[in-house]
């Protein structure tokens, strides 16, 4: 588990044979590129999967203004929301939903129950692979950069894809199975039921 951003980024710098940094406000390429990358990777590597570490819940109240069309309704999601992974209403699951810029927009009244990713600014928080994740992600995002190899950051780009597989694998295991859906009554027919 990382304690700083800055243990990630030097991670990172370590990897591609760089000198580590000690703050992201040093006069150095190195951490002028950390300070203006590490946001975007953060988010999309958190994007990426349901990491457990970075779950969280809402309760969300329909906006006074709906949606122009399509949607009933339309929920403003959490500042810190990055994903959304499920939506239920009385604990029943809302199957037909959609983000609309700031918004989560379905045929709902609410109030909905939201289950999401986060942003998660504090490294202490990170699971150990997630933190693997990062760190290879940010190697493959400052590579060429710092280094002008585009076959470095290939290499770095498929350790990432490696890292994020075997964290996935890891994490998806820490939580009961999501039962399978019942069958449709097109399924039913189909095998006679």
């Amino acid at each position: 588990m990382a304690t700083s951003v800055i243990e990630l980024c030097n991670s990172a710098l370590i990897d591609l044979g760089e000198e580590p940094i000690t703050a992201l406000t040093d006069n150095t390429k190195a951490a002028r590129l950390c300070k203006q990358r590490w946001p975007a990777v953060r988010d999309a590597v958190l994007r990426a999967h349901p990491w457990n570490c970075a779950a969280a819940q809402a309760v969300l109240a329909a906006s006074a203004t709906p949606p122009a069309f399509r949607w009933a309704s339309a929920f403003p999601l959490p500042t810190d929301c990055l994903r959304v992974l499920q939506a239920t209403v009385g604990g029943a699951l809302v199957e037909a939903w959609e983000t609309q810029g700031e918004s989560l927009c379905c045929g709902e009244p609410g109030p909905l129950e939201l289950c999401y990713i986060r942003r998660l600014d504090d490294p202490r928080l990170y699971d150990s692979l997630l933190c693997e994740a990062l760190a290879a992600r940010l190697s493959a995002t400052l590579a060429y950069p710092l280094t002008a190899s585009t076959s470095l950051g290939q290499a770095f780009w498929n350790l990432y894809a490696d890292k994020l597989r075997e964290a996935r694998g890891v994490d998806a295991r820490e939580a009961s199975p999501i039962p399978a859906p019942a069958p449709t009554s097109w399924l039913a027919a189909k095998v006679g039921r």
